[in-house]
């Protein structure tokens, strides 16, 4: 049932050239893979088998280190530093998007002695007879004897869409929340020149413009606004993802060989654009609909504040029920399911934005009150002025609310999570001294293995080393997911670690793992396997399925699909690995971390591809590494923050300058420059703490149901801590540029120039 068949060596190494070193898979071939047809052998299929021996690396990745148009490139494989032949380079025209994948190709036979595996492959690439893929399967799963795995081809891409879930999950709230806090910014923005447009309304049909052609001037207005703006958000945006984000994760090059591939879809430019230009049409219909029920005279005449405060009033009593029901309903369907969590965030945020017209109208009504005890004239006319706008303070503190709720809540979400993977590669190295390991930061897991018999030799031999011991690590496929295997000795001081225990006393299953046969598995994983504590499960093993009792459940160790972590005799047993990934180094009594390192470091050789590091620096390496899953959220939350201080600045200067008239004729009646810069400040000061006030509140509720779903739906260990000290810092920030914002615009309406042309305005 078999028409062809190539085996393949895939190997994870490094190499190093003038200008950089970047981490690859090496992959071996024959000629047997040429026959396949893939793009990537295309090239080599045109030579027949005349294949040179050496490596052949994509030219993007020869460039970028240095190695273009050299004969030799120096490659790090395990614990050996080599420098070998460089075979040729393999462009774009050759082998398409591949050529951006970090991928390392060799001729088969120098692949396996290059990589140390003599004799021995990584996978083989099948292709049935036409019609039989069924026939072909069940005889390769016959032969295999259950100690591999037979899947098609396009399984790898499965396990890699589930390992980025984490990644993908987390981005997309946060991405999403975004697209509406933007859209609900641009709503606000366009609202906050509502008495501007409303007078427009008024002077038109003063001058005998009908009805029908001001709605057509209003909505084109709108129109025009909203596509500009929409479309240039649009080219700022594919600019930042062509130069800022386009990073691949880097924890999930450590399990596949993955590239730097930008796709941008045509759903994303199409959503927003349409929101954009929906949200500046719908702001703008608040004049269409008082035009077109009580007359543009009507809809722009002047009202008293009482009167306009209560008529304001009436109006939100609505939408605060409606609002606070929101509320309560998106934290009820946040908490309880998870799955649909995201709509109930979004679902959150524009229960804040209704529940904001009512709050500032209260604001305002108890600000009359005080103003009428008080002898302050500028405070006096402030107040007023927001008293009869009540739409404009709507808007304006709507701005400032979602930018502070924003700010807080994703930045502190993110610091949250960020504090609990550092707490989890913790745990991890706290176990040794020293960490011997190879590769670089892309061997965050651990699962490079390298030959350690002359390594321990060395050590053993040194007075400041007391004892050592070996960690092995790999991965295996269950399922859909692509799960992390420590073998993790029972000497070590934490087998597991005590922060990283989710179910189970630590004592008894920490006795339990070393004696053998128990595992600890990530919860997330036990909870679809229906496990509870005690109980026996399978494990797909290269000897065959195995059988182990559960220990505990902990944490996902960093790895998001999950981890399984079993006693290192246990897997050397199982997995049949001789090589170690790691080994765990204590110091003797009284010598100092740096003094052991150096030692170390002194015995292994400048040669040696192994890299020595302090629990300190590979707990901060690992961090960082695993961290690059959260990279989306650290870029969206500067992204927030940028555009939150940009609304905030734009709504500020836009309500100081759309008011300069009635500032020009605070200044005719002898307004002194501290007057009108009092009456300005204690205007938007007074909304302005009430936005940073409510975004803070309901940023901290978000931070705190969103931390629960990321742990819920990622297995990260997310620690809950109320960022006060980010909401402070955001407070601050907004104050100074309120500041700012009311001191320009004053400055620039006392000035000659302006005063001068005042009466012709």
């Amino acid at each position: 049932d078999v028409d062809s068949a190539a085996a393949t060596v895939e190997r994870r190494i490094a190499v190093k050239g003038p200008k950089g070193r970047r981490p690859l898979t090496l992959f071996g071939f024959d000629d047997h893979l040429t026959r396949l047809d893939g793009s990537l052998t295309q090239r080599f299929a045109r030579q027949g088998d005349d294949f040179e021996i050496g490596l052949y690396l994509p030219t993007p990745i020869a460039k970028a280190i240095g190695v273009d148009g050299a004969n030799t490139v120096k490659v790090e494989v395990g614990e050996r530093t080599e420098r070998i032949p460089l075979a040729g380079t393999l462009s774009s025209e050759e082998i398409g998007s591949l050529a951006q994948s970090p991928i390392a190709l060799a001729p088969l036979g120098y692949a396996q002695e290059l990589a140390s595996m003599p004799g021995k492959v990584s996978r083989i690439l099948v292709a049935p007879l036409p019609g039989h893929e069924r026939e072909a399967r069940v005889a390769l799963s016959k032969l295999s004897s259950g100690t591999l795995n037979v899947r098609k081809s396009n399984t790898e891409a499965t396990l890699l869409d589930e390992a980025a879930s984490a990644d993908r999950q987390s981005s997309a709230l946060f991405s999403a929340l975004s697209l509406v806090v933007g859209i609900l910014l641009a709503y606000n923005a366009m609202l906050l020149s509502l008495v501007e447009r409303r007078r427009d309304v008024a002077t038109a049909h003063s001058l005998g413009s009908s009805r029908k052609t001001i709605v057509a001037s209003i909505i084109f207005n709108a129109l025009i606004l909203g596509l500009a703006g929409s479309i240039l958000g649009v080219f700022l945006g594919d600019q930042l993802s062509r130069y800022v984000l386009h990073q691949v994760p880097g924890y999930l090059s450590t399990a596949f060989a993955i590239g730097n591939q930008r796709i941008v879809g045509i759903d994303l430019i199409v959503i927003s654009i349409v929101g954009g230009t929906l949200a500046a049409l719908a702001a703008a219909a608040r004049p269409m609909k008082e035009l077109l029920k009580v007359g543009a005279t009507d809809s722009f005449h002047e009202k008293t504040p009482e009167t306009t405060l209560t008529q304001a009033s009436i109006a939100s009593k609505r939408m605060l029920i409606g609002g606070i029901g929101l509320i309560v309903a998106s934290l009820v369907v946040s908490t309880t399911m998870p799955e649909v969590a995201l709509y109930g965030f979004i679902v959150l945020v524009i229960g804040v934005v209704m529940v904001l017209p009512s709050l500032v109208i209260y604001l305002l009504i108890a600000a009359r009150r005080v103003t009428k005890r008080t002898s302050s004239g500028a405070a006096h006319i402030a107040v007023s002025e927001l008293s009869s706008t009540p739409t404009r303070a709507t808007a304006l503190a709507a701005v400032v609310t979602l930018a502070v709720f924003s700010i807080v809540g994703i930045t502190g979400t993110k610091e949250n999570l960020t504090t609990g993977v550092t707490q989890l590669t913790s745990g991890v190295y706290e176990n040794a001294d020293v960490w011997v390991t190879p590769g670089g930061g892309e061997n965050a897991y651990l699962t490079q293995r390298f030959n350690h018999p002359k390594v321990i030799r060395q050590l053993n031999q040194l007075s400041e080393v007391e004892s050592v011991r070996v960690t092995r690590a790999s991965f295996i496929d269950l399922s859909d997911k692509r799960l992390l295997v420590i073998g993790e000795t029972g000497r070590s001081k934490h087998p597991i670690g005590p922060s990283q225990i989710i179910q189970g006393d630590l004592n008894l299953a920490t006795r339990r793992f070393r004696d053998g046969g128990w595992a600890a598995l990530t919860k997330k994983v036990a909870d679809e396997l229906n496990l509870e504590i005690g109980q026996d499960f399978n494990m797909p093993t290269p000897t065959g399925n195995t059988q182990f009792k559960l220990a505990a459940t902990i944490t996902n160790y960093g790895w998001p699909s999950g981890t399984l972590m079993v006693n290192s005799r246990d897997y050397e047993q199982i997995w049949k690995v001789p090589e170690a990934s790691a080994i765990q180094v204590d110091l003797a009594n009284g010598v100092p971390i740096a003094t052991g390192k150096h030692a170390i470091e002194r015995a292994l050789g400048r040669s040696s591809a192994l890299k020595v590091q302090t629990a300190e620096e590979g707990t901060a390496a690992s961090s960082a590494t695993t961290r690059q899953g959260l990279a989306r959220l650290d870029q969206i939350s500067t992204m927030v923050l940028a555009a939150a201080v940009l609304a905030v600045v734009a709504a500020m200067l836009g309500s100081v300058w759309q008011r300069r008239q009635r500032f020009w004729g605070l200044v005719s009646l002898g307004a002194s420059a501290g007057q009108l810069f009092r009456i300005t400040f204690i205007e938007i000061g007074v909304i302005l703490l009430l936005g940073c006030l409510i975004g803070a509140g309901f940023g901290f509720i978000f931070q705190a149901v969103c931390d629960r779903w990321l742990e819920q739906t990622t297995g990260y260990p997310v620690p809950f801590s109320m960022a006060w000290g980010l909401a402070l810092q955001t407070i601050a920030l907004f104050v100074t540029l309120a500041l700012l914002a009311v001191a320009v615009p004053v400055r620039m309406v006392l000035s000659k120039r302006y005063l001068s042309a005042a009466p012709s305005k």
